[in-house]
């Protein structure tokens, strides 16, 4: 009953998602399309992901040149259109990469400074592309779809590495915990595997309380979703992870209360993630020992963890070239004299200081702003969304050096894209 009510409710918007894309020229079904896969293939395969951001750009120009008689920048011409002041909030993620480019003035590696700079190239084109289309073709529904297919590519994507455990446990002696849930580990990081689960929980919880609401069927299926990625998150053994979804857990349950003012539903939401939690902490111990053992070091003081140690070895550089860092390439080279051999050498496992270690202070203020800003805007405009997600990547940046993979900058740079889209409607 219930799978024939899914397929139904599926049906339903498939065909509201028909009613969405007629009337659109070509090139802009060819934009909302690679802009879907975009989002959609990151946790598979960045390289995948980035094919589709080339047919992005693609597109873009298409219909520029045939649609707009290549006025690349023709939104500006309509000052009423609210896309004009969401499109400035992509500028400092473009001042981010400059101020990795501006580094190499006084970088002495320029070989692996400008690999820096390739692999953060996405904060560079992504913005220069943004400024050059409008988004208009993209309706409230439209933009719903794109965000569900990420929703089941990634429940898809676990239901793939659960059967894949289940074999590979079959085949060893050591038991799931240890040889299962390793195929979850060596297929995704933990920690940006831990950012994608979180960020789509919290588009989740925004169809829940949306305007429009959800038939049963439909909310059949988010709750299997939801259901099957907080699994895949416990999985994933993160300490960031499980902190995020207790963040996020908090600020939709005082989102409910207080700005939704049903203070019903959020004592009831609150009781279903503490039971959640409870049911977590028996099944899986150890992923939340892991976490409590943390908070008990940072309370007394203790700085034995590793991850502490490689963060204070980067504040001890920072503090001697406090205003234009050491440059993008020379990083990590920086660091050797903490280590016994290069090969122990380690990034500095926060982004915040990783930035101001490689740009100085003025890469440090751009990558503030670049958080912040969706913020500012979103509550401005009472759009929860953009706010959980960036508390989740804040979570992130400040365990890990998120932009030292290509998974980290092509999911931040096409989430801000997101941003701008949802901002406008």
């Amino acid at each position: 009953m219930h799978r024939q009510k899914i397929l139904k409710t599926m049906c339903l918007k498939s065909q509201g998602l028909k009613q969405a894309f007629s009337g659109l020229h070509w090139t802009e079904t060819l934009e909302i399309v690679t802009l879907t896969l975009m989002l959609s293939m990151i946790p598979f395969h960045t390289g995948i992901s980035l094919f589709f951001t080339y047919c992005w750009f693609l597109s873009v120009v298409l219909k520029n040149s045939i649609l707009k008689r290549w006025s690349f920048f023709s939104w500006h011409q309509d000052k009423s259109y609210p896309y004009n002041q969401n499109a400035y909030m992509l500028i400092p993620m473009l001042v981010y990469w400059l101020a990795y480019l501006i580094s190499m003035l006084w970088t002495e590696n320029r070989a692996v400074g400008w690999t820096e700079i390739e692999q953060n190239a996405w904060f560079f084109a992504i913005p220069v592309t943004c400024l050059c289309t409008d988004f208009r073709q993209i309706s409230k529904k439209c933009l719903r779809a794109m965000l569900w297919v990420f929703v089941i590519t990634l429940t898809l994507l676990f239901f793939y590495l659960l059967a894949k455990s289940i074999i590979v446990t079959q085949q060893s002696s050591s038991g799931y915990l240890t040889s299962g849930l390793k195929v979850f580990y060596d297929y995704i990081h933990h920690t940006y595997g831990s950012l994608y689960i979180v960020s789509v929980l919290a588009f989740l919880y925004t169809e829940l309380v949306g305007e429009e609401k959800l038939g049963r069927g439909m909310l059949v299926l988010l709750a299997l979703c939801a259901s099957c990625l907080v699994v895949f998150l416990l999985f994933l053994n993160s300490r960031a992870g499980i902190l995020s979804f207790i963040l996020l857990s908090i600020l939709c349950c005082l989102h409910t209360c207080f700005i939704r003012k049903k203070q019903r539903q959020g004592i009831i939401s609150l009781v279903v993630v503490l039971t959640l939690l409870t049911v977590a902490y028996n099944a899986l111990p150890e992923e939340f020992h892991r976490l409590s053992r943390t908070s008990s070091e940072i309370a007394n003081g203790d700085m034995s963890d590793s991850r502490f140690q490689i963060m204070q070895s980067a504040w001890t550089v920072i503090k001697e070239h406090p205003l234009t860092g050491v440059g993008a390439g020379d990083r990590m080279d920086v660091l050797l004299p903490f280590y016994d051999t290069p090969k122990d050498v380690l990034c500095p496992h926060n982004q915040f200081l990783d930035t101001w270690l490689a740009t100085g202070i003025f890469g440090l203020l751009a990558l503030c702003l670049m958080l912040a800003w969706p913020i500012q805007a979103a509550v401005k405009k009472k759009q929860v969304l953009p706010v959980l997600i960036n508390v989740a990547l804040l979570v992130c940046l400040l365990v890990e050096s998120i932009f030292e993979r290509q998974m980290g900058v092509s999911f931040t740079a096409v989430i801000y894209v997101y941003y701008t889209i949802i901002l406008m409607k």
